[in-house]
């Protein structure tokens, strides 16, 4: 039999992180009802998210943070769930935290909406945020505890059906520099030559050289082993390019996206792989721009684009999401910390944006990433073999939930070359382990 949940009023708020957790993590129907009588006449398994339970029924305590329509400072009370610290704290209820309250301040962002300091890109920093300070982040916590839900409502239930899911893993590439030398220019590439000789960097001086001399391949130019690789594991990636005529001098530095070799190789992946727009540095503050890239994009692959991941993950609330909605996005995958691995959203599952300022959910899909190159080496420091053992554990983390990994790399980084000699290893590690039993 279906499942009835009783909650006095059935605010946005409600329906949504309800939806999201029976219908999109557990696969379970359920109805509402506002109605007491109704909900007390019956019959078949039945739960009320209240302040008060109606009788002695299975009952869920309500904080009263999915009630309100503003948005404000929570005060949140911290209790101990197994090993884990939980938020919304609660008593007498089948819980001792308001599991529907927690979900939804963690997958609404809610708390980027409210004042914080921002790091030198204006972004909002992991260490700001409740899933760090609690020590949740590198955990889909809201999946985890759907399944703990689940459970819980076999044991009191009877006749509740849940279905399935699978695990999957779905690697992201962005495109920042299609190449490192090629396609660079005789001025840009000379300056670079010079710049190699004063510090006698001999690699470098060998690779600009060679490349030039149609020696050696561009040490960017790793798609034919990125496509080998995806091929060879039956995997479906989505790369991300970067196109822009006028960006930010110190951040858009991708070749000129009129360039031959460029647009070849954007037509040539996209015969492998899903495309995506890469809105530039400069396009985050400037809709229009934001509206000329994805027309470069458009026109070059004569199909209509609505894939994004914004560079250097520049993600503002609601500010983004709003002109990505209005440029014509309908997924994007930017939701990850450049300096933190793990879920910002707390959740490996693919979910709708909830607009807070117009408290409805938008047409927005978010697709969360759980681990990015340059965090592991640039923000987290780490070795080749450090990075592996933190990637598992992540991979291992999505698994248990039968959710969806999503990991970002960069084609340079997969180059052997400079900082990024031995991170090859470190690609083909996760995909292995992500892919094997």
């Amino acid at each position: 039999m279906q499942l009835l949940v009783f909650s006095p009023q059935v605010t946005p708020r409600i329906k949504y992180i309800f939806n999201f957790i029976f219908r999109e993590v557990l696969r379970c129907d359920f109805e509402f009802t506002s109605v007491g009588n109704q909900f007390k006449d019956y019959k078949g398994p039945k739960f009320s998210y209240a302040e008060q339970p109606i009788g002695n029924e299975l009952f869920f305590k309500s904080v009263g943070l999915l009630a309100k329509n503003n948005i404000e400072k929570q005060q949140i009370v911290i209790t101990n769930f197994g090993s884990e610290k939980v938020p919304f704290a609660v008593k007498d209820s089948a819980l001792p935290f308001d599991i529907f309250a927690a979900s939804f301040y963690f997958i609404s962002r809610y708390e980027e909406y409210l004042p914080f300091t921002a790091d030198d890109h204006s972004r909002f920093p992991p260490e700001a945020s409740l899933q760090y300070e609690l020590g949740l982040l590198k955990t889909p916590v809201i999946d985890q505890w759907s399944i703990i839900l689940k459970n819980l409502l076999l044991s009191k239930l009877t006749d509740l059906h849940f279905g399935s899911r699978k695990f999957e893993f779905i690697p992201t590439i962005d495109i920042d520099r299609a190449y490192h030398f090629k396609s660079s220019g005789v001025i840009k590439n000379t300056a670079r030559l010079l710049r190699a000789l004063v510090k006698g960097d001999t690699e470098r001086l060998s690779n600009i050289i060679n490349t030039g001399l149609g020696k050696k391949k561009d040490p960017f130019d790793t798609y034919q082993f990125l496509h080998q690789i995806h091929e060879k594991y039956g995997l479906a990636p989505i790369f991300f390019f970067l196109l822009s005529y006028k960006g930010d001098k110190a951040h858009d530095v991708n070749i000129h996206p009129n360039d031959e070799l460029l647009q070849q190789l954007i037509k040539d992946t996209a015969k492998v792989a899903k495309i995506g727009i890469h809105p530039s540095y400069a396009s985050n503050n400037n809709g229009a721009k934001l509206k000329e890239e994805k027309a470069l994009l458009d026109a070059l692959l004569e199909k209509t684009i609505d894939i994004s991941r914004q560079h250097y993950l520049k993600l503002h609330l609601p500010k983004t999401y709003l002109q990505l909605i209005k440029a014509g996005i309908n997924h994007d995958y930017t939701m990850g910390y450049a300096s933190q691995v793990g879920f910002r959203a707390g959740t490996c599952t693919p979910f709708f944006w909830y607009d807070l300022q117009l408290e409805k959910q938008s047409h927005l899909k978010v697709h969360p990433f759980a681990v990015m190159d340059a965090t592991l080496l640039k923000y987290l420091k780490l070795l080749p073999a450090q990075a592996t053992m933190l990637i598992n554990e992540l991979v291992e983390s999505v698994k248990m939930v039968d959710g969806t990994f999503y990991s970002l790399w960069h084609n340079e980084s997969l180059s052997e070359t400079g900082h990024w000699k031995g991170w090859k290893e470190v690609y083909e590690g996760m995909i292995a382990s992500s892919v094997g039993n």
